[in-house]
């Protein structure tokens, strides 16, 4: 079996060395002394038949751990100090021939180690600066796809699943990789999106990147929409090896543009109403006028209430609007006279269209109190009442409203019905699917409404 792993304590001192430098003095000195210790050693302990064997594992060391300049200085200073031990003053240079030639020998082979070791350690540097580096890109990368909202999905070639980013996994609602590992990532999507899904996967083993929005319900069932980018991952020959996918949540931006497609489907039916809304109001004014400029101002007074109404409405999203805000609608253009009417009746919500229509409708009897009833004068006043009742044994509720003009100038019922007339009288009696009454009697204009309570709206509290 091959050993891949090395010396703990052997590996522990390299890297030490390595991490924490030695000053350069410091470094020769060491070296110094670890050839003088192990020269020491070799005189006193092993014979002269072997003067230079001792030194070459202090210079391997000494290569590793304090690098290739200091290694070639102990191999020199070691060539010295054996020729010293094994010398004699009797040789006329102090070595005999022989033992000239193995020092010389042992100086060449000595200065190969350094240079080998010094290389090693160089190379255990490099590779340790470029392990730190993987690292601490690994640990980069993992960080971001913990971090991304996005699913980035691995494929094989055949669009299996082999990767899911912990955000993915997440997002997704899957607790253990393995549970979906190794399925086909097209059978995720519903509907159009497997085909879509699909072309894709073809798209990127052909080497072309893809683009979709597609629905795929979470491992937990939770339905949602995707906005997915599939593209290959080249290999070294160049040619796709897998394939990535990239899925972002479109959940709220799809349900927000169906909204926004609902909304304007609505607008688009509102809008018709109120243009037809505007065309019989136009129509019934300018046909029966006595003038052009006194239709002109008329017209432009019940577009104004109609504005009114429409204000109160677009604040609740034309949903519902406060029956008392429709009537103050209807009453803003008596602002100087606003104090000779009250008000008086729960908080009930109403329809967009009985909003609309009851708006109208006292905008038509203000005006007439204004030029014909109790506003007509210094002393009239208008009293505008409603109330609800629940009904009986699971019946409907009952909803009542009169307006009744007190203390104006004597009234007779008109000669003919004007657009007014009918908008109070006919129109309410089919908004508000019950009985609508306008008495002209000589106290007073009294106008009542009787519906049903469900059909009118919903009272706040109950």
């Amino acid at each position: 079996m091959t050993r891949t792993n090395g010396l703990r304590f052997f590996d522990g001192i390299v890297a030490w060395s390595i991490d924490h430098p030695l000053p350069r003095p410091i470094r020769y000195l060491a070296a110094t002394l670890l050839i003088v210790a192990v020269a020491l050693t070799r005189s006193l302990l092993i014979t002269s038949l072997v003067p230079w064997l001792l030194f070459i594992p202090a210079i391997l060391l000494i290569g590793l751990t304090l690098a290739e300049a200091p290694a070639i200085y102990a191999s020199i200073l070691a060539t010295i100090l054996a020729a010293w031990s094994i010398g004699s003053s009797s040789q006329y240079l102090w070595l005999t021939d022989p033992q000239w030639a193995g020092s010389l020998v042992f100086l060449l082979v000595a200065i190969g180690i350094s240079v080998l070791a010094g290389e090693l350690r160089a190379g255990v540097r490099r590779t340790r600066l470029l392990a730190s580096d993987l690292a601490e890109r690994a640990a980069f990368l993992s960080g971001v796809l913990a971090s991304s909202t996005d699913c980035i999905n691995v494929l094989d070639l055949n669009g299996n699943l082999t990767f899911m980013s912990e955000g993915g996994l997440k997002i997704m609602e899957i607790e253990d990789l393995n549970a979906v590992k190794g399925s086909p990532w097209s059978d995720f999507w519903q509907e159009d999106g497997n085909a879509d899904a699909v072309a894709a996967l073809a798209a990127a083993r052909a080497g072309q990147p893809s683009h979709f929005v597609g629905k795929a319900d979470t491992f937990a069932g939770t339905p949602k929409w995707w906005d997915v980018s599939v593209s290959p991952i080249l290999g070294r020959d160049g040619t796709p090896d897998r394939i990535l996918s990239v899925s972002r949540d479109a959940t709220e931006l799809m349900l927000a543009q169906e909204q926004q497609r609902l909304l304007n489907g609505e607008l688009g039916h509102r809008l018709k109403n109120i243009l037809a809304l505007v065309q019989s109001i136009a129509n019934q004014t300018f046909r029966k006028a006595d003038s052009l400029e006194a239709a002109s101002g008329t017209f432009s007074e019940r577009l104004a209430a109609l504005g009114k109404a429409t204000d109160i409405l677009t604040a609740t999203a034309w949903q519902k609007a406060s029956l008392r805000d429709a009537i103050e609608a209807g009453l803003t253009s008596i602002d100087g006279l606003r104090d000779r009417v009250t008000l008086d009746g729960p908080d009930i919500q109403l329809g967009a269209q009985l909003a609309l229509a009851l708006t109208l409708a006292v905008h038509e009897l203000t005006t007439n109190a204004c030029k014909y009833g109790a506003l007509s004068n210094e002393t009239g006043i208008i009293t505008v009442t409603w109330a609800y009742d629940q009904g009986y044994n699971g019946g409907d509720g009952r909803f009542r409203f009169e307006w009744q003009e007190i203390g104006g100038p004597s009234v007779s019922p008109p000669t003919r019905q004007g657009f007014g007339s009918r908008m109070i009288e006919r129109s309410l009696r089919s908004y508000f699917h019950g009985e609508t009454s306008l008495d002209f009697d000589p106290s007073g204009v009294v106008f009542r409404i009787d519906a049903p309570l469900p059909k009118v709206g919903s009272v706040v509290g109950e």
